[in-house]
């Protein structure tokens, strides 16, 4: 027989007390998805790393960022061969300056003993298609037909670019890869001199204030526009004074130092 046994008040359980439920504002249970959404809102607005850039573009930004240590200045001069070509190689020459012409390819057979004496006065070729079109959203076969086409007109004259630069610096996928297939860098600018607007070119260099250091780049203009041509010397005198080191697209591309022209 089991004996009965009674627990002492003093060692009997004691009754749990259950917590009240304090109700939940939404806005405190949302806070951590708010926070999250945030933040990966942030992540997507931070600009791409230098290293996640298409290394066959060379845009504004890219150039930019070159050139710095040499103060390199690389004067670039688009849509011709044309009648005044020959004038602004006049100055280049009496300046002691060499710059990089990006030619239309339509126009190279016009001008064939204008190109060949650019290049031999030291200056350099790069391709601005064919017929100066917008090269975006072209169908890829015509892009690459307006690359190709220049360079071979280009050839004809043993003249073998390295750099394209699509009018009006349009461009997309079908532009790099065909621009690739033809073994080419898509180049842009990084100081557009805006000369189609026949304004005047001294604004677009900084003031004196602004220190030697703070004049370099690529520069863009157009060796088809009188205007141009007549404000070159005084331009390129003031760079001088500036402290720029003139350099062709590949030389300002390719030196990441200190500057040794030979």
């Amino acid at each position: 027989m089991l004996a009965h046994t009674t627990a002492h008040p003093l060692h009997a359980p004691r009754p749990r007390r259950s917590r009240p439920v304090l109700p939940v504002r939404r806005s405190a249970a949302r806070a951590p998805f708010l926070l999250l959404a945030l933040l990966l809102a942030a992540l997507a607005l931070r600009p791409a790393p230098a290293a996640a850039r298409d290394p066959s573009v060379l845009d504004g930004l890219a150039l930019a960022q070159r050139g710095a240590s040499a103060n390199l200045c690389a004067l670039t001069f688009d849509d011709g061969p044309g009648q005044t070509t020959e004038a602004l190689l006049n100055i280049l020459r009496d300046k002691g300056v060499r710059g990089t012409f990006f030619v239309v390819g339509a126009r190279v057979h016009l001008y064939p003993e204008t190109l060949k004496r650019l290049v031999a006065e030291g200056n350099e070729v790069g391709n601005h298609t064919f017929s100066h079109i917008s090269m975006r959203q072209r169908a890829p076969v015509e892009q690459l037909s307006e690359i190709a086409r220049t360079n071979e007109e280009l050839a004809k004259l043993g003249i073998v670019p390295r750099y394209l630069r699509p009018p009006y610096g349009r461009y997309d996928n079908a532009t790099i890869d065909a621009a690739a297939a033809q073994s080419m860098t898509i180049a842009l600018w990084s100081v557009d001199s805006r000369d189609w607007r026949k304004h005047d070119l001294a604004a677009i260099l900084p003031r004196k204030s602004y220190g030697v250091l703070g004049v370099r780049g690529v520069f863009l203009f157009h060796d088809n526009h009188r205007e141009t041509v007549e404000a070159l010397p005084s331009l390129i005198d003031r760079l001088t004074e500036a402290g720029c080191t003139f350099v062709t697209m590949s030389e300002y591309v390719e030196t990441s130092g200190p500057l040794c022209l030979h």
